[in-house]
């Protein structure tokens, strides 16, 4: 199975309809007894889930199981996609998929994290998402779909279990904004805001800020000579608070608005009075190098060449110098223009 297939630029996808094709035809050929050879004669005609046979795959032999097959996903139309040609095309067979009901995810996602009302609470949540994606403004790095659902609940499941007895419209309100008011640009706030406001009329929750980084931030940003300002120092601790729920976060903004120095920051919060750091990265600027120096690439031998990022997370993995069992974050940092080739 090949995940995002269109991915794969043209010249390749050439190269991968004429293998596709050379397996085809043998399972074809081999479908009928008369044209194997030896005791594979003697197997059902058809596809068996059995040997039928050696075949040529571009000078090399190989053994042939007719149950085998070949699944790949895409998203026609995205950008940095590859139009997949015609003869790769008429391999295949398409199956459409429709969007997914989130309502009825939400609900069985609330309902296993331990919420009671878990129907009603739902039907809010789809409604904001829904309205939130009509209504704000049009922006790259909105996701009001399934991926972004998802991480909301945990995080609401994460405040369910730390306050049991809180009303659960509250708890959810809470997640709610306190993910979201991060990723969305001034001039949208008060718009989601109200939207909140509507659905859950009559609850207010005091934002659930971490008060001992916001002051070891506050030290940290002083120490370095920046202004601690309020808008910084927020931004240093929702970073925080979106590195706890996703494996990867982006810090999105013009050049100058310190997206450097908010995770430069985070880092040295982390270290603050610490005998070695616990906390350390590695910084990589993905526009200096080509797309196969940054991940690694096969060889035309079939040998495998490391990239930055590779090499860096297998130094990371296996803790070697200067990298220890006893850092507690280790980040690899893709500090560069973002666009659809490398992300």
């Amino acid at each position: 199975c090949f995940d995002e297939f269109n991915r794969i630029p043209i010249e390749v996808l050439s190269v991968v309809a004429t293998q596709v094709k050379t397996i085809l035809d043998a399972t074809i050929r081999f479908a009928d007894p008369e044209n194997r050879v030896g005791e594979y004669k003697t197997l059902p005609a058809g596809t068996p889930p059995l040997k039928v046979g050696d075949y040529d795959f571009f000078g090399q032999e190989i053994g042939l199981v007719p149950t085998c097959g070949f699944y790949i996903t895409m998203n026609p139309g995205y950008a940095g996609r590859t139009e997949l040609p015609e003869n790769l095309k008429a391999l295949f067979r398409s199956c459409a998929m429709i969007r997914p009901d989130l309502a009825m995810i939400m609900e069985n996602m609330l309902m296993s994290e331990g919420f009671v009302t878990a129907r009603p609470l739902a039907i809010k949540f789809n409604t904001l998402y829904a309205l939130s994606a009509d209504l704000l403004s049009k922006q790259a790095h909105y996701d009001w779909g399934l991926r972004a659902v998802k991480s909301v609940l945990r995080v609401a499941g994460k405040l369910k279990r730390a306050e049991p007895k809180v009303n659960e419209e509250a708890i959810l309100m809470r997640a709610l904004r306190d993910f979201n008011t991060p990723k969305i640009p001034a001039n949208d706030i008060p718009v989601f805001l109200r939207l909140i406001s509507d659905l859950f009329p009559g609850l207010e929750l005091a934002t659930n800020v971490d008060e001992v980084l916001k002051e070891t931030a506050i030290k940290v940003s002083r120490k370095n000579g920046f202004q601690s300002e309020d808008v910084f120092i927020a931004k240093v601790v929702q970073f925080q608070e979106l590195l706890d729920v996703r494996h990867s976060v982006m810090l999105l903004g013009p050049p100058g608005a310190g997206k450097s120095t908010i995770y430069q920051t985070l880092v040295a919060c982390k270290n603050v009075d610490q005998p070695k750091p616990l906390c350390v990265y590695e910084a990589v600027n993905p526009k200096a190098v080509t797309s196969d120096e940054l991940y690694g690439y096969m060889t035309l031998s079939k040998d495998w060449k490391d990239g930055c990022l590779s090499i860096v997370m297998r130094n990371m993995c296996k803790c070697w110098q200067p990298y220890t069992s006893a850092q507690t974050d280790q980040w690899v940092v893709l500090d560069g223009d973002i666009d659809a080739v490398w992300i």
